[in-house]
């Protein structure tokens, strides 16, 4: 900008509002003075002559209301009890209370000289008169009550008529008079005040509307004095910010302009420079090039902020999208793991070692693992309780000479005594080596599972591996061991029970030979007693004898072994009929101690239209609507830690649809007496809750209607 002194938009700006301004104050006093008083004779109005004349009213009708009264009573026949003490007692309230009152009102202004001497002398005049007044009513009421309870008619009727005609009428017209004039004279002067301001606001339109006319005129003379100098200059600028809009962007160069044009111009070229940088920048986005380096010309620069939060949005947006498809095939894993195993366990029959070496191999091949065993509880002897390798798969075998583990002994017998998972990333040195045809080396990862159910191990899974075993397949394999505990559990009942029927087979083929021998005995027997009868008759009495215990034991064997075979069977009925009365009857799902689905029954998926890959390992307090039912959980787990069963209606949103479900808690504990897993009943109770609640807006609704007709008559 060249040297000296310029008359720039500043300049211009400043002398032309400069003037505006003047011409504001100027208005602004002349307003204010004319509000100002205003104000003062509304404040006036309001603080002294509308209270006055609303108190003078209230003197007025109390002195009409309480002669009206008297005048009730004396004209109400005497057997009206209960009306003549309702109609005394309403005259001695405004005789003692209501007047006090009112007086007390009104003294405030007679004290402070709000009010000037005619209307206190006026106001002095009616008071007295008042007092007056009352006073001939109490005498009054006085003497026709004793008229009336000496049934003196000619008395009643004299006090009547100089009730009605008399000095107290008189006295009450005088004080009306009075009254009424002291009301009115404050209405008058409430009624002068508003006058004299409708007046002083028809100035103030005056003053105001000349100053606006000397508004405009100014406006008018600076608006064309800047037009002159500005219009070119704003319309190559507007011709550059259209371009701008357009999506254009030009060449800018200065015109020449040594002002605030100028800087606008300059500042525009910056903005187009800027725009195209921001354009190579996004283009260099949309090509997926995230790592170009890009910086906003300040903070404040919303359109490059907004790019680098784009940007860093793709690529979280890209990691997130990666590690969806990572947890949806981990799933897909876990849930084909699931269908495989169940398929194979409901096929294996009831041989322990074929059941071991099908479980052991297909965990290893399933996990990619490199080489595994499974240990079988043998609990035979209840003295000698401890764990047998039942199958291996890819051992190295000079490992596993030794087939029995004790309790507690190694890692295996302490992950049965713990009931606990081991997960060992770092092993002991030596602790197990996998041999192949280029050598042998140790794994680098130990997974030790112990397969269990309802807080009862019957096995332990151990699995070794050259790659880390991930997180999710230890939760897969802790899940299927339920699934293994179980089916072992089941394969040993059908063993021990094949067991006991092979021994009351075998016991029962011993029996029959033991009578055919008996039999044997007792034809040489008998044969013998023929030929030496008379010789030997004790001899007969013996056998004899013995051939009865035999028959006894005999029959005692059979009996013993038949009601041995009834009791398995019924207990396997039971078992049936109890899982097919839990899954027919109600919803049935179960959580870990944390709160996450473990497995539910068909009921409870079809309740909810949802699949168990839908729900499996997610927080049951995901789907609660209500934030009141999540913090009720909470303090249910705590419950439930303690061993205590409980009972809740919970809100629920599953697959977009919202449910009412009545549940009830049951907590099963491991062996440290330590919250393992919860049981759930479930009940669907949505369509009662939804009942409820529409007949609670119905009644809402009803009592909106009877406020409205209640509201309806009183007005009327």
């Amino acid at each position: 900008m060249n040297s000296g002194f310029h008359f720039t938009v500043k300049l211009k700006l400043i002398l032309g509002f400069g003037t505006l301004g003047v011409v504001i104050l100027i208005m602004y006093y002349l307003l204010h003075s004319s509000q100002q008083k205003n104000s003062d004779m509304l404040a006036d109005n309001i603080s002294v002559n509308y209270p006055s004349m609303l108190y003078t009213e209230q003197l007025k009708d109390l002195i009409d209301q309480t002669h009206s009264l008297v005048v009730r009573w004396t004209l109400q026949p005497q057997i009206d009890t209960s009306r003549l003490k309702k109609l005394r007692f309403e005259i001695d309230a405004n005789h003692g209370m209501h007047l006090d009152t009112i007086k007390t009102q009104i003294k405030n202004f007679t004290e402070k000289f709000h009010w000037n001497d005619s209307e206190r002398d006026l106001y002095t005049i009616v008071s007295d008169k008042t007092d007056t007044l009352f006073m001939m009513h109490d005498d009054h009421i006085a003497s026709f009550s004793a008229a009336r309870d000496s049934n003196n008619v000619e008395k009643t009727i004299q006090l009547t008529q100089e009730l009605l005609d008399g000095n107290i009428a008189l006295m009450y017209k005088s004080v009306m008079n009075d009254a009424t004039r002291l009301a009115n004279s404050f209405y008058l002067k409430s009624s002068r005040n508003l006058v004299e301001i409708e007046d002083n606001i028809d100035n103030s339109f005056k003053i105001l509307r000349t100053s606006i006319v000397i508004f405009l005129l100014v406006i008018l003379l600076v608006g064309f004095l800047m037009s002159r100098y500005m219009i070119t200059s704003i319309n190559y600028v507007k011709g550059i910010i259209n371009k701008i809009s357009r999506g254009i962007l030009p060449e800018v160069t200065g015109d020449g302009h040594n002002d605030e044009i100028g800087d606008m111009i300059n500042s525009l070229g910056v903005l187009v420079a800027s725009l195209k940088e921001t354009s190579q920048f996004a283009i260099r986005i949309g090509e997926g090039d995230f790592t170009t380096e890009f910086k906003p010309k300040s903070k404040h620069d919303v359109l490059a902020n907004s790019l680098l939060v784009m940007r860093d949005n793709l690529i979280k947006a890209e990691k997130d999208a990666e590690q969806r498809k990572n947890e949806n095939t981990q799933r897909n894993w876990a849930s084909q793991g699931l269908a495989e195993f169940n398929e194979l366990l409901r096929n294996v029959g009831d041989d322990m070692q074929i059941l071991s070496n099908k479980v052991i191999e297909k965990l290893v091949r399933y996990l990619d693992a490199n080489m595994g065993g499974i240990y079988i509880v043998d609990d035979s002897d209840k003295d000698d309780i401890h764990l047998d390798l039942t199958a291996f798969y890819a051992y190295d075998r000079l490992k596993y000479a030794k087939q029995r583990i004790e309790i507690g002994e190694n890692l295996i017998g302490q992950c049965f005594r713990e009931n606990e998972t081991v997960y060992l990333t770092d092993l002991p040195k030596g602790y197990v080596h996998i041999s192949s045809g280029l050598g042998e080396a140790d794994p680098t990862c130990l997974v030790i599972v112990p397969l269990k159910v309802n807080a009862e191990t019957f096995g332990i899974v151990e699995l070794a591996s050259f790659r880390v075993i991930e997180k999710y397949q230890v939760e897969f394999i802790e899940k299927i061991g339920e699934t293994i505990a179980a089916t072992i559990a089941n394969v040993k009942i059908n063993m021990n029970t094949a067991k006991l029927l092979e021994e009351s087979s075998e016991k029962s083929e011993r029996l029959a030979q033991q009578e055919a021998e008996v039999h044997k005995n007792i034809e040489n027997l008998k044969a013998q007693i023929e030929n030496l009868q008379e010789l030997n008759k004790n001899e007969l009495v013996k056998y004899q004898k013995l051939h009865d215990d035999y028959e006894n034991q005999a029959e005692t064997s059979q009996s013993t072994i038949q009601k041995l075979s009834e009791k398995a069977e019924q207990l396997r009925q039971n078992l049936r009929k109890m899982e097919f009365v839990l899954n027919n009857s109600a919803g049935y799902y179960e959580l870990d101690a944390q709160g996450f689905f473990v497995t539910a029954n068909n009921r409870f998926l079809g309740a909810i239209e949802m699949l168990i890959g839908d729900i499996e390992a997610k927080d049951i307090r995901s789907f609660m609507v209500d934030k009141e039912d999540e913090i009720k959980f909470n303090n249910i787990v705590e419950h439930l830690s303690q061993g205590l069963v409980h009972a809740q209606v919970n809100h629920y949103k599953f697959n977009g649809r919202e449910f009412y479900l009545n549940e009830i808690y049951t907590p099963t504990r491991d062996d440290q007496n330590v919250l393992k897993s919860i049981i759930v009943i479930s009940k669907n109770i949505t369509e009662q809750i939804l009942h409820v609640k529409d007949l609670e807006r119905q009644i809402g609704e009803l009592k909106n209607e009877n406020e409205f007709l209640k509201t309806k008559d009183k007005s009327v």
